[in-house]
């Protein structure tokens, strides 16, 4: 009886992703694809601007995810309008691009609330590691 319940809760719930990537339109497709790539390229050299708390390098690491974050929303807004635009009979929808210059406007603000988290998360992770071993930390 459980493993019948079970079973009909992930089909309801197979059912409800299915049903999500089916509403999604050439936009939501290339604009994704693109800003996750964006994501793991502005985490990295966010991740190390962390790591390396006190040297002159990790200032300019996180400008550079910044930067990559920020390029990355720009590209995949841009893309994902073309491809949306692209398609046979767009909506009307479709060709209301305000989102690619507001992105190239304010897109430094998420970008730069992202690659702060990020750093903050490696500055965290650094300290508790010295935290809870200070001998491996230290310089002899």
């Amino acid at each position: 009886m459980l493993s019948g319940q079970v079973i009909a809760q992930t089909q309801a719930l197979a059912r409800l992703n299915f049903h999500i990537l089916d509403d999604m339109t050439p936009y939501d497709e290339t604009f994704l694809a693109i800003f996750f790539l964006g994501c793991v390229v502005a985490a990295v050299p966010s991740f190390l601007a962390g790591c390396m708390p006190g040297s002159s390098w990790s200032g300019g690491l996180l400008i550079t995810g910044v930067l990559a974050f920020w390029a990355a929303v720009i590209t995949a807004s841009v893309m994902g309008y073309r491809d949306w635009q692209s398609m046979p009979d767009a909506p009307s929808e479709a060709f209301s691009d305000a989102s690619a210059s507001g992105a190239l406007l304010f897109g430094w603000l998420p970008a730069g609330i992202f690659c702060l988290s990020v750093s903050g998360l490696a500055r965290g992770a650094r300290w508790l590691l010295h935290w809870a071993n200070p001998d491996l930390t230290t310089h002899r």
